[in-house]
Protein backbone atom coordinates (compact mmCIF):
# COMPACT_ATOMS: atom_id res chain seq x y z
CA UNK A 1 0.00 0.00 0.00
CA UNK A 2 1.42 3.30 -0.81
CA UNK A 3 1.62 6.10 1.58
CA UNK A 4 -0.94 8.36 0.17
CA UNK A 5 -3.24 5.19 0.22
CA UNK A 6 -2.54 4.70 4.55
CA UNK A 7 -2.48 7.79 5.30
CA UNK A 8 -5.21 9.71 2.82
CA UNK A 9 -4.74 12.79 0.25
CA UNK A 10 -3.64 15.88 1.93
CA UNK A 11 -3.72 19.63 0.12
CA UNK A 12 -0.32 19.23 -0.81
CA UNK A 13 -0.66 16.26 -2.65
CA UNK A 14 -3.95 17.99 -4.38
CA UNK A 15 -1.04 20.81 -5.51
CA UNK A 16 1.04 18.27 -7.16
CA UNK A 17 -1.32 16.88 -9.04
CA UNK A 18 -2.94 20.03 -10.40
CA UNK A 19 0.50 21.65 -10.69
CA UNK A 20 -0.59 24.60 -8.48
CA UNK A 21 0.66 25.79 -4.98
CA UNK A 22 -0.88 24.60 -1.92
CA UNK A 23 -2.16 28.11 -1.13
CA UNK A 24 -4.17 28.06 -4.04
CA UNK A 25 -5.55 24.46 -3.12
CA UNK A 26 -6.26 25.91 0.39
CA UNK A 27 -7.96 29.03 -0.92
CA UNK A 28 -10.14 27.02 -3.93
CA UNK A 29 -11.17 24.02 -1.26
CA UNK A 30 -11.73 26.87 1.31
CA UNK A 31 -14.31 28.64 -0.81
CA UNK A 32 -11.98 32.00 -1.31
CA UNK A 33 -10.79 31.61 -5.07
CA UNK A 34 -13.27 34.02 -6.37
CA UNK A 35 -12.48 36.64 -4.00
CA UNK A 36 -8.80 35.97 -4.48
CA UNK A 37 -8.96 36.50 -8.24
CA UNK A 38 -8.16 32.24 -9.04
CA UNK A 39 -9.36 31.71 -12.96
CA UNK A 40 -12.02 29.12 -13.59
CA UNK A 41 -9.47 27.22 -15.49
CA UNK A 42 -7.13 26.77 -12.08
CA UNK A 43 -9.94 25.87 -10.06
CA UNK A 44 -11.56 23.05 -12.20
CA UNK A 45 -7.85 21.86 -12.57
CA UNK A 46 -7.53 21.96 -8.58
CA UNK A 47 -11.18 20.81 -7.79
CA UNK A 48 -10.74 17.59 -10.49
CA UNK A 49 -7.62 16.87 -8.78
CA UNK A 50 -9.39 16.73 -5.32
CA UNK A 51 -11.39 14.39 -6.53
CA UNK A 52 -9.19 12.24 -8.69
CA UNK A 53 -7.32 12.01 -5.40
CA UNK A 54 -10.51 11.52 -3.37
CA UNK A 55 -9.51 14.34 -0.93
CA UNK A 56 -11.74 15.48 1.96
CA UNK A 57 -11.36 18.08 5.43
CA UNK A 58 -13.92 15.98 6.70
CA UNK A 59 -11.24 13.16 7.27
CA UNK A 60 -12.29 9.50 9.00
CA UNK A 61 -15.81 8.60 10.51
CA UNK A 62 -17.94 9.56 7.37
CA UNK A 63 -20.82 7.49 5.87
CA UNK A 64 -19.93 4.49 3.53
CA UNK A 65 -23.34 4.79 2.15
CA UNK A 66 -21.35 7.70 0.03
CA UNK A 67 -18.67 7.33 -2.71
CA UNK A 68 -15.56 8.70 -0.57
CA UNK A 69 -14.93 11.91 -3.22
CA UNK A 70 -18.09 13.47 -2.25
CA UNK A 71 -18.36 12.71 1.48
CA UNK A 72 -18.35 15.62 3.65
CA UNK A 73 -18.56 18.26 0.73
CA UNK A 74 -20.56 21.89 1.80
CA UNK A 75 -23.30 22.12 -0.19
CA UNK A 76 -25.20 25.69 -0.52
CA UNK A 77 -28.76 26.26 -0.70
CA UNK A 78 -30.06 29.43 -1.89
CA UNK A 79 -33.44 31.12 -2.40
CA UNK A 80 -34.33 33.77 -4.57
CA UNK A 81 -36.86 34.61 -2.08
CA UNK A 82 -37.29 35.09 1.60
CA UNK A 83 -38.15 31.59 2.76
CA UNK A 84 -35.90 30.70 6.02
CA UNK A 85 -37.40 29.89 8.30
CA UNK A 86 -40.06 27.84 7.23
CA UNK A 87 -42.97 26.20 8.52
CA UNK A 88 -44.60 22.77 7.77
CA UNK A 89 -47.17 24.61 5.47
CA UNK A 90 -45.10 26.69 3.91
CA UNK A 91 -44.91 26.25 -0.29
CA UNK A 92 -41.02 25.69 -0.08
CA UNK A 93 -41.13 23.23 2.94
CA UNK A 94 -40.83 19.93 1.28
CA UNK A 95 -37.95 21.27 -0.95
CA UNK A 96 -36.05 22.04 1.95
CA UNK A 97 -36.79 18.98 3.70
CA UNK A 98 -36.18 16.73 0.46
CA UNK A 99 -32.99 18.94 0.41
CA UNK A 100 -31.91 17.98 3.84
CA UNK A 101 -32.97 14.20 3.97
CA UNK A 102 -30.59 13.82 0.61
CA UNK A 103 -27.33 15.79 1.97
CA UNK A 104 -28.11 13.27 4.97
CA UNK A 105 -28.04 10.12 2.43
CA UNK A 106 -25.40 11.53 0.66
CA UNK A 107 -23.05 12.12 3.79
CA UNK A 108 -22.70 15.86 2.61
CA UNK A 109 -22.81 18.88 4.83
CA UNK A 110 -25.69 21.93 4.37
CA UNK A 111 -25.52 25.50 4.79
CA UNK A 112 -28.23 28.39 3.78
CA UNK A 113 -27.19 31.37 2.32
CA UNK A 114 -29.30 34.35 2.17
CA UNK A 115 -28.24 37.52 0.78
CA UNK A 116 -29.35 41.06 1.00
CA UNK A 117 -32.93 41.59 -1.07
CA UNK A 118 -32.96 44.11 -3.90
CA UNK A 119 -35.33 46.45 -4.97
CA UNK A 120 -36.85 44.66 -7.10
CA UNK A 121 -37.77 41.84 -4.24
CA UNK A 122 -35.03 39.32 -5.76
CA UNK A 123 -31.89 38.10 -3.63
CA UNK A 124 -28.92 38.46 -5.54
CA UNK A 125 -25.87 36.06 -5.56
CA UNK A 126 -23.30 38.52 -6.85
CA UNK A 127 -22.99 41.66 -4.77
CA UNK A 128 -22.11 44.77 -6.09
CA UNK A 129 -18.43 44.20 -6.50
CA UNK A 130 -19.74 40.92 -8.35
CA UNK A 131 -18.10 38.22 -5.79
CA UNK A 132 -20.04 35.17 -5.39
CA UNK A 133 -21.86 35.12 -2.36
CA UNK A 134 -21.70 30.79 -2.52
CA UNK A 135 -18.31 30.73 -3.28
CA UNK A 136 -17.57 29.21 0.42
CA UNK A 137 -19.83 26.36 -0.58
CA UNK A 138 -18.34 23.59 -3.27
CA UNK A 139 -21.75 23.61 -4.90
CA UNK A 140 -25.41 24.78 -4.46
CA UNK A 141 -29.14 23.83 -5.17
CA UNK A 142 -30.81 26.77 -6.00
CA UNK A 143 -34.41 27.62 -5.78
CA UNK A 144 -37.22 30.39 -6.01
CA UNK A 145 -40.18 31.55 -8.32
CA UNK A 146 -38.28 34.03 -10.23
CA UNK A 147 -34.69 33.55 -10.35
CA UNK A 148 -32.42 35.79 -12.60
CA UNK A 149 -31.55 34.00 -15.65
CA UNK A 150 -28.77 36.73 -15.93
CA UNK A 151 -26.88 35.32 -12.26
CA UNK A 152 -27.57 31.41 -13.53
CA UNK A 153 -25.97 32.15 -16.88
CA UNK A 154 -22.92 34.09 -14.94
CA UNK A 155 -22.50 31.02 -12.74
CA UNK A 156 -22.44 28.67 -15.37
CA UNK A 157 -19.74 30.77 -16.91
CA UNK A 158 -17.75 30.84 -14.31
CA UNK A 159 -17.45 27.11 -13.71
CA UNK A 160 -19.59 27.26 -10.93
CA UNK A 161 -21.15 23.71 -9.81
CA UNK A 162 -24.81 24.22 -9.28
CA UNK A 163 -28.08 22.88 -9.55
CA UNK A 164 -31.76 24.84 -10.00
CA UNK A 165 -34.98 23.31 -8.63
CA UNK A 166 -36.98 23.90 -11.61
CA UNK A 167 -37.11 24.24 -15.17
CA UNK A 168 -34.40 27.13 -16.53
CA UNK A 169 -33.71 27.33 -20.23
CA UNK A 170 -30.47 29.92 -20.06
CA UNK A 171 -29.23 31.11 -23.46
CA UNK A 172 -25.98 30.01 -24.40
CA UNK A 173 -25.66 28.14 -20.87
CA UNK A 174 -26.14 24.80 -20.24
CA UNK A 175 -28.28 24.47 -16.54
CA UNK A 176 -28.52 22.10 -14.62
CA UNK A 177 -32.06 21.49 -13.35
CA UNK A 178 -33.89 19.29 -11.67
CA UNK A 179 -38.25 20.45 -12.23
CA UNK A 180 -41.69 18.76 -12.19
CA UNK A 181 -43.22 17.87 -15.66
CA UNK A 182 -46.19 20.53 -15.76
CA UNK A 183 -46.79 20.66 -18.97
CA UNK A 184 -47.63 16.75 -19.33
CA UNK A 185 -49.40 16.89 -16.00
CA UNK A 186 -51.78 19.82 -17.05
CA UNK A 187 -52.33 17.70 -20.33
CA UNK A 188 -54.00 15.13 -18.49
CA UNK A 189 -56.01 17.61 -16.24
CA UNK A 190 -57.41 18.60 -20.03
CA UNK A 191 -58.29 15.14 -20.69
CA UNK A 192 -60.40 14.74 -18.07
CA UNK A 193 -62.23 17.64 -17.88
CA UNK A 194 -63.05 16.85 -21.57
CA UNK A 195 -63.98 13.09 -21.19
CA UNK A 196 -66.42 14.39 -17.96
CA UNK A 197 -68.02 16.83 -20.79
CA UNK A 198 -66.62 20.03 -20.76
CA UNK A 199 -65.75 21.96 -23.81
CA UNK A 200 -65.24 25.87 -22.62
CA UNK A 201 -62.13 26.16 -19.97
CA UNK A 202 -60.94 29.07 -19.00
CA UNK A 203 -57.48 30.02 -17.92
CA UNK A 204 -55.64 31.98 -15.09
CA UNK A 205 -52.20 33.08 -15.01
CA UNK A 206 -49.71 34.38 -13.57
CA UNK A 207 -48.23 38.07 -14.45
CA UNK A 208 -44.76 37.52 -14.02
CA UNK A 209 -44.01 33.99 -16.74
CA UNK A 210 -41.04 31.94 -16.40
CA UNK A 211 -40.75 28.42 -17.51
CA UNK A 212 -43.07 26.89 -15.12
CA UNK A 213 -45.84 29.39 -16.06
CA UNK A 214 -45.30 28.48 -19.90
CA UNK A 215 -44.89 25.03 -19.25
CA UNK A 216 -48.47 24.79 -17.88
CA UNK A 217 -50.01 27.25 -20.40
CA UNK A 218 -48.61 24.95 -23.62
CA UNK A 219 -49.89 21.70 -21.74
CA UNK A 220 -53.04 23.29 -21.87
CA UNK A 221 -53.30 24.59 -25.17
CA UNK A 222 -51.88 21.68 -27.28
CA UNK A 223 -54.29 19.42 -25.26
CA UNK A 224 -57.34 21.91 -26.25
CA UNK A 225 -55.98 21.81 -30.27
CA UNK A 226 -55.24 18.27 -30.00
CA UNK A 227 -59.62 17.74 -29.32
CA UNK A 228 -60.40 20.45 -31.81
CA UNK A 229 -61.37 22.54 -29.12
CA UNK A 230 -61.00 26.49 -29.12
CA UNK A 231 -58.22 28.00 -27.13
CA UNK A 232 -59.10 30.86 -25.02
CA UNK A 233 -57.36 34.09 -24.55
CA UNK A 234 -55.66 33.38 -21.50
CA UNK A 235 -55.69 35.64 -18.60
CA UNK A 236 -52.42 36.51 -17.36
CA UNK A 237 -52.46 39.01 -14.43
CA UNK A 238 -51.55 39.98 -10.55
CA UNK A 239 -54.41 38.62 -8.09
CA UNK A 240 -55.05 42.58 -7.28
CA UNK A 241 -55.79 42.94 -10.87
CA UNK A 242 -58.53 40.46 -11.67
CA UNK A 243 -61.99 41.29 -11.97
CA UNK A 244 -65.61 40.09 -11.71
CA UNK A 245 -65.78 41.52 -15.56
CA UNK A 246 -63.42 38.79 -16.29
CA UNK A 247 -65.48 36.26 -14.52
CA UNK A 248 -68.98 37.97 -15.79
CA UNK A 249 -67.69 37.63 -19.42
CA UNK A 250 -65.85 33.79 -19.11
CA UNK A 251 -69.32 32.91 -17.83
CA UNK A 252 -71.51 33.91 -20.52
CA UNK A 253 -69.05 32.68 -23.01
CA UNK A 254 -70.06 29.50 -21.77
CA UNK A 255 -66.91 28.56 -19.43
CA UNK A 256 -67.37 25.57 -17.05
CA UNK A 257 -64.36 24.93 -16.13
CA UNK A 258 -61.14 27.25 -15.55
CA UNK A 259 -57.65 26.31 -14.75
CA UNK A 260 -55.70 28.55 -11.96
CA UNK A 261 -51.77 28.53 -12.28
CA UNK A 262 -51.56 30.56 -8.52
CA UNK A 263 -53.16 30.23 -5.04
CA UNK A 264 -53.76 33.78 -4.62
CA UNK A 265 -55.58 33.56 -8.06
CA UNK A 266 -57.86 31.01 -6.79
CA UNK A 267 -58.57 33.02 -3.59
CA UNK A 268 -59.65 35.92 -5.76
CA UNK A 269 -61.48 33.71 -7.83
CA UNK A 270 -63.69 31.87 -4.90
CA UNK A 271 -64.54 35.55 -3.91
CA UNK A 272 -65.92 36.29 -6.82
CA UNK A 273 -67.53 33.57 -7.65
CA UNK A 274 -69.45 34.10 -4.00
CA UNK A 275 -70.35 37.60 -5.13
CA UNK A 276 -72.15 36.52 -8.69
CA UNK A 277 -73.92 33.66 -6.66
CA UNK A 278 -71.97 30.98 -8.57
CA UNK A 279 -71.43 27.65 -6.53
CA UNK A 280 -68.04 26.10 -7.11
CA UNK A 281 -68.25 22.63 -8.71
CA UNK A 282 -71.90 22.93 -9.43
CA UNK A 283 -71.55 25.70 -11.80
CA UNK A 284 -68.39 26.12 -12.08
CA UNK A 285 -65.53 23.56 -12.40
CA UNK A 286 -62.10 24.62 -10.99
CA UNK A 287 -58.65 23.57 -10.92
CA UNK A 288 -55.09 24.47 -9.11
CA UNK A 289 -52.30 24.20 -11.24
CA UNK A 290 -50.12 23.93 -8.18
CA UNK A 291 -51.20 22.01 -5.00
CA UNK A 292 -51.40 24.40 -1.07
CA UNK A 293 -49.80 22.99 1.03
CA UNK A 294 -50.51 25.32 3.59
CA UNK A 295 -54.19 26.07 2.83
CA UNK A 296 -57.66 25.41 4.51
CA UNK A 297 -59.61 22.30 3.50
CA UNK A 298 -63.01 23.72 3.87
CA UNK A 299 -65.22 24.99 2.53
CA UNK A 300 -63.89 22.09 -0.20
CA UNK A 301 -60.18 20.82 -0.68
CA UNK A 302 -59.37 22.60 -4.87
CA UNK A 303 -58.61 19.89 -7.17
CA UNK A 304 -54.87 20.62 -8.12
CA UNK A 305 -51.67 19.25 -9.89
CA UNK A 306 -49.45 17.76 -7.24
CA UNK A 307 -45.90 19.18 -7.16
CA UNK A 308 -43.21 16.39 -6.55
CA UNK A 309 -41.37 19.09 -3.73
CA UNK A 310 -39.82 16.51 -1.64
CA UNK A 311 -38.51 14.55 -4.65
CA UNK A 312 -37.22 17.45 -6.45
CA UNK A 313 -34.96 18.71 -3.73
CA UNK A 314 -33.73 15.02 -3.64
CA UNK A 315 -32.96 14.29 -6.75
CA UNK A 316 -31.31 17.97 -6.90
CA UNK A 317 -29.02 17.01 -4.11
CA UNK A 318 -28.23 13.91 -5.95
CA UNK A 319 -27.23 15.60 -9.15
CA UNK A 320 -25.31 18.31 -7.42
CA UNK A 321 -23.40 15.25 -5.73
CA UNK A 322 -22.66 13.43 -9.21
CA UNK A 323 -21.64 16.71 -10.85
CA UNK A 324 -19.42 17.24 -7.95
CA UNK A 325 -17.99 13.63 -8.26
CA UNK A 326 -17.39 13.16 -11.52
CA UNK A 327 -17.88 16.92 -13.48
CA UNK A 328 -17.15 14.96 -16.92
CA UNK A 329 -19.44 11.95 -16.67
CA UNK A 330 -22.73 11.08 -18.65
CA UNK A 331 -25.12 12.73 -16.01
CA UNK A 332 -29.08 13.47 -16.50
CA UNK A 333 -28.57 17.15 -16.43
CA UNK A 334 -31.87 18.67 -16.94
CA UNK A 335 -34.41 16.30 -14.99
CA UNK A 336 -38.42 16.48 -15.25
CA UNK A 337 -40.05 14.34 -12.63
CA UNK A 338 -43.92 13.21 -13.05
CA UNK A 339 -46.40 14.75 -11.28
CA UNK A 340 -49.54 13.83 -9.81
CA UNK A 341 -53.21 15.40 -9.44
CA UNK A 342 -56.82 14.67 -8.02
CA UNK A 343 -59.55 16.39 -9.44
CA UNK A 344 -61.85 15.58 -6.24
CA UNK A 345 -63.60 18.50 -4.47
CA UNK A 346 -63.99 21.51 -7.09
CA UNK A 347 -64.70 19.63 -9.94
CA UNK A 348 -67.83 18.07 -11.40
CA UNK A 349 -69.64 17.53 -14.94
CA UNK A 350 -70.36 20.65 -16.71
CA UNK A 351 -74.22 22.17 -15.15
CA UNK A 352 -76.32 20.53 -18.05
CA UNK A 353 -77.87 22.55 -21.11
CA UNK A 354 -74.35 24.29 -20.95
CA UNK A 355 -72.15 22.73 -23.70
CA UNK A 356 -72.81 22.99 -27.10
Amino acid sequence: MSSLQARGPRQSDVAREAGVSQSTVSMVLGGAAERQRISPETRRRVLEAARKLRYSPMGAGRSAAAPRATRGLLLGVHTFEPVFPTSTGDYYFEFMRGIEEQAVAEACNLVLFTATQTEDGIRRIYDAEGVNALRHAVGSVLLGHHAGHGELARLARDGYPFVFIGRREVPDADIAYVGGDYRAATARIVDQLVAQGHRRIAYLGEEKRDEPQTDRWEGFRAALARFGLDVPEPAFTAPDALTTQWLDTALAAGTTAVLVESVNLVRVLAVMTGVRGVTIPRDLSVVLLVDDPGGPAEPHPWACLRVPRNAMGRRAVRLLVQLLGDPSGDHDRQVLLPCEHTLTGTVAPPPPGSTP
